[in-house]
């Protein structure tokens, strides 16, 4: 039996991939800071009894130490996400995305070496894509601190392969959606958010008139990949984006969110003057690389996965009032 550490495992990412995770066999050790928060609880419960839960902060060493010396794999998802409140808080971002990652690269050398370490980087360090579809080896300008640090913490990943000879693979993840991604009022998780203004028959603002192309990447199809790079042999010591199957613009995938609920309204914005600053454009990624190094695609469709988003959401909702 595998057995996996997922630092962060209250969040999106990382409670999904925990479910992945169990559901296949493996022993998993969760860690979260706040198993009180509503949504870590909420997107944990199905597993709870499943997974050794352990409540502690991923920035300390103390904590991290016996759960790194037993893991096979280690997923280091705990951090911040989102680009403009990167911009206002530069140092916590570094704390948690530059320092947090470092931190483990330093454990795992020192106490588990046979380890595999998967890193979750982001779509955003490449910055104003040149071409589409962006590739692996598309220039880095990023421009947030976020993905900055996000830069800066997959050189850390691949600077202890080459040195110390540590087995990691970097993902560079686009825009993953899914159930369990909703935080009303939120910025991060575009999908998620609309989701829950359309569930209150809210407005939807999309900036720029909503031409700017994304490839939205189902949840499920994310958490396959993540598995994926954990065992196979070809994985350590490469770079993958893990992208969506198709572009979307904006306005397509508000209106889509729309038609799926039932509710709400698509509409024009001027751009938050924070977020025009790190807006980067239209982004498609490649995944030909995942595909030809590890025989992994994309399945769900925008249309499919706003469906299978919704009915857990709206079940949620419904169990709720």
């Amino acid at each position: 039996m595998r057995r996996a550490l997922v630092l962060g495992a209250g969040g999106f990412i990382g409670s999904h991939l925990c479910r992945r995770l169990v559901s296949n066999g493996w022993a998993v050790t969760g860690l979260v800071r706040d198993p009180s928060d509503p949504h870590v609880s909420r997107r944990l419960a199905p597993i709870a009894s499943d997974i050794d839960l352990t409540i502690g902060d991923a920035a300390r060493a103390e904590v991290l130490r016996p759960l790194i010396a037993q893991a096979d794999v280690v997923f280091p998802f705990a951090g911040r996400s989102g680009a403009a409140d990167s911009m206002a808080n530069a140092a916590a971002d570094l704390d948690a995305n530059g320092h947090g990652q470092l931190l483990v690269l330093q454990l795992v050398h020192e106490l588990r070496p046979q380890a595999r370490i998967v890193f979750p980087g982001s779509r955003l360090q490449y910055g104003r894509p040149k071409t589409l579809p962006v590739t692996e080896d598309h220039e880095q300008t990023p421009t947030s601190i976020y993905g900055i640090h996000k830069m800066l913490g997959e050189h850390y990943h691949r600077l202890y392969a080459r040195t110390y000879g540590l087995a990691t693979t970097v993902l560079r993840i686009s825009n993953p959606y899914g159930p369990h991604q909703d935080r009303p009022g939120g910025r991060y998780g575009v999908v998620g958010t609309f989701l829950a203004m359309a569930a209150r028959d809210q407005v939807l603002p999309v900036y720029g008139g909503g031409r700017q192309l994304r490839d939205y990447l189902f949840i499920d199809d994310l958490t396959e990949l993540l598995e994926l790079v954990a065992v196979h042999p070809a994985a350590p010591g490469e770079v993958f984006n893990a992208s969506g199957p198709t572009a979307t613009s904006l306005r397509e995938m508000a209106e889509a969110v729309v038609s799926v609920v039932g509710s709400g309204t698509v509409v024009d914005a001027e751009w938050p003057g924070d977020a025009a600053s790190v807006e980067t454009g239209d982004y498609v990624g490649s995944w030909d690389k995942a595909a030809r190094v590890l025989g992994w695609g994309p399945t769900v469709g925008l249309d499919d996965g706003l469906h299978r988003t919704w009915a857990e959401f709206g079940a949620a909702l419904a169990e709720s009032t």
